[in-house]
């Protein structure tokens, strides 16, 4: 046992210089390398403690390692079981299979609904099914698209602690559940947030799978996106409008409320890669990839296999450890497609970035991102629930989110939490009352057009 534990201390330190000092996309991808030809040495129902630590390693990125193996961590081991998505989205991949195309610039054709291409029958290294894994995340199973009641963007400086943060003195006890361990909390944005698919509808296929038949405000758009702000004062009121139309060579129109300014403007295509709000997370990097898949390029690096939250057992995200980042939860070994997103814009902060989608559900568990220089910077780790087990409308019905009909089956976002490795700093954010409601066209024309972001300011 003292030698495990030395191997496992020596082996944290080594990842902690490693990921600090230097870590580049060739090392990220030695890494895949190796995990690809790791066996598990885990069961189901066992727990990771810092003890045997050196189990999970081969599972876990090198550069999150030291977030989530410290000494007091404990993971447990849990299939998540069948998380494909729901009955009429498998029944659309079925119909359609074969007819979308990658054009020679990389923009999708002869699409309609369900997944558009095979993952199985990706080649490691291909910048075509690079392509293709890009577009099957941008039309993953999102049911008629989701809402969030109560969105958190709490900024996390590693050491210190948190107790005395106004979200914690002045809410009663509300969040101590779910703030454990330390982290020092420097600011907690909070707001509403909705998305709605209006393409690819595998719902709507009387009306061509397309939102009221494709007409009006839904014409010739996938989604609309609504991120606002509510507190605190400063920013209350802020928020963004996002348009995201069929044609994949037509950029985004995006707009932005500002309350002291008491005007909306244009947001351009640089803006959505720059912070958001001071926070480490971008417009861009909502959901692990929010961009246009146009706008970079794209490499299918291969499958591999990583532990991640993607069933949890709590209803809320609890995060513990030293700085607070990491979620004390079941954690399932899941097969991913990984992909590697290369800008096309010199301007673009990141160089590449890796984007991890899970097999089954398309939702995408963990991501990471390199500088310009090639240094590993940020990496995103997020978790799921799953709509069909039996507390999911509980949750709902707590923040008064409308409910999601049995049946969605969705790997529904609990936590989107982004840490800067290179300042030390995380960004968390956990999604509370998340639902996947019925859309009625009227009510989304009322919710989601520019006017609304200036509703009542």
């Amino acid at each position: 046992m003292f030698k495990l534990f030395c191997y496992a201390l020596t082996a944290a330190f080594a990842t902690q210089v490693l990921v600090t000092q230097a870590f580049s996309p060739d090392d990220h991808r030695a890494w895949i390398k190796e995990n690809q030809a790791a066996t598990p040495q885990f069961v189901d129902g066992d727990t990771i403690t810092f003890e045997n630590a050196d189990l999970i390693r081969p599972f876990i990125p090198v550069e999150q390692q030291e977030t989530l193996i410290f000494d007091g961590m404990e993971m447990k081991i849990k299939d998540a079981g069948d998380l494909t998505p729901s009955d009429a989205y498998k029944a659309a991949t079925e119909q359609f299979a074969g007819q979308a195309t990658v054009a020679a610039d990389g923009a999708l054709e002869n699409y309609t609904a369900g997944r558009p291409f095979d993952p199985t029958t990706f080649t490691p290294g291909s910048m075509e099914d690079g392509s293709k894994m890009a577009w099957n995340w941008t039309w993953r199973w999102e049911n008629e698209g989701l809402k969030i009641e109560e969105v958190h963007w709490v900024w996390v400086r590693e050491g210190g602690e948190h107790s005395k943060h106004s979200i914690m003195a002045e809410n009663s006890g509300k969040y101590d559940e779910y703030y454990t361990g330390g982290g020092t909390f420097e600011r907690v944005l909070a707001g509403p947030y909705q998305r709605v698919m209006m393409s690819a509808r595998t719902d709507l296929a009387s009306t061509d799978y397309k939102l009221n038949g494709g007409e009006g405000f839904a014409k010739n758009t996938a989604f609309r996106e609504y991120t606002g702000f509510t507190s605190p004062f400063d920013i209350g009121g802020t928020a963004f409008l996002i348009l995201r139309y069929n044609d994949p060579r037509k950029t985004d129109d995006s707009w932005a409320y500002i309350p002291s300014l008491r005007r909306v403007r244009r947001i351009s295509v640089e803006v959505k890669s720059d912070s958001l709000l001071g926070t480490d997370h971008t417009l861009e990097d909502f959901y692990g990839f929010n961009g246009r898949v146009m706008e970079h390029n794209w490499e299918y690096v291969g499958s591999a296999k990583i532990l991640a939250v993607i069933r949890s057992r709590t209803t809320d995200t609890i995060f513990y450890g030293p700085n607070g980042w990491a979620p004390l939860d079941n954690w399932a070994l899941r097969t991913v497609d990984v992909v590697r997103q290369i800008p096309k814009s010199s301007s673009h902060p990141y160089s590449e970035k890796f984007l991890y989608v899970d097999r089954d559900s398309g939702e995408a568990p963990y991501a990471n991102a390199f500088d310009q220089s090639g240094q590993i910077w940020k990496i995103w780790q997020i978790q799921k629930v799953w709509t069909e087990d039996p507390w999911y409308q509980d949750n709902q019905k707590k923040f008064g989110a409308p409910l999601t009909q049995p049946g969605t089956r969705k790997a529904a976002f609990q936590s989107i939490n982004v840490i800067d490795l290179q300042n030390g700093r995380g960004t968390l954010v956990p999604c509370r009352g998340n639902s996947f409601p019925n859309t009625a066209f009227t009510k989304v024309k009322r919710t989601h057009d520019v006017n609304f972001l200036t509703e009542g300011r």
